[in-house]
């Protein structure tokens, strides 16, 4: 037997939805369209299936991603059950829809550690991510969860690339003063 099939399965990943707020231009699907559900999403039954599964075999670990997962219908709900079966959970989002009432429901519904994408300074970020004014509200929501005071870890992810890669000590400076706990720098991965 292959050592690396005796590795313990640790979290579960869960991407709740597709639908994003964003238009960003290396996630796009080729249609250029993320504002209706795919059809081959799951159900939430599906989810919720899947998560009683992974508690059985003892996962304790959930990691929420989309699109942006804020924007799957019955978000909450699904998390306040995540947290009633005594799941840890992060999430990935672009964060332009924490308000500070958001990111206190996050904190109530147990979420723990979240990545948000922030991949330049605001004019590449918002040009990248489709979005005018994206910057701005992703910076506006990582600073309304660090207010709540209760996240173990509020991370920023950039992907590094050719029109971002001189802007990197800019935002070294940018993200000494926000109280974040990590910084991610990372590759384009191209999948799919």
């Amino acid at each position: 037997m292959i050592d690396s099939f005796n590795r313990n399965i640790t979290y579960l990943r869960l991407s709740v939805t597709e639908l994003c707020n964003l238009r960003c231009r290396y996630c796009m699907p080729e249609e250029g369209v993320c504002k209706k559900r795919h059809e081959d999403m799951l159900t939430q039954e599906e989810m919720l299936q899947a998560v009683r599964v992974c508690a059985a075999l003892g996962i304790r670990k959930v990691r929420i991603t989309g699109g942006e997962p804020l924007l799957y219908p019955d978000f909450f709900p699904l998390m306040s059950y995540i947290k009633e079966l005594g799941f840890r959970w992060g999430m990935t989002s672009n964060a332009t829809l924490i308000t500070p009432e958001v990111a206190k429901r996050l904190a109530e519904t147990g979420m723990r550690t979240i990545s948000v994408s922030i991949d330049g300074l605001p004019e590449t970020h918002d040009r990248y991510r489709g979005f005018p004014g994206g910057y701005d509200k992703a910076m506006e929501g990582i600073q309304n969860l660090i207010d709540v005071g209760t996240f173990s870890s509020v991370m920023v992810t950039t992907v590094i690339n050719h029109e971002n890669i001189n802007e990197m000590d800019a935002l070294f400076d940018i993200f000494s003063d926000v109280d974040i706990n990590e910084w991610r720098l990372t590759g384009l991965e191209p999948i799919g």
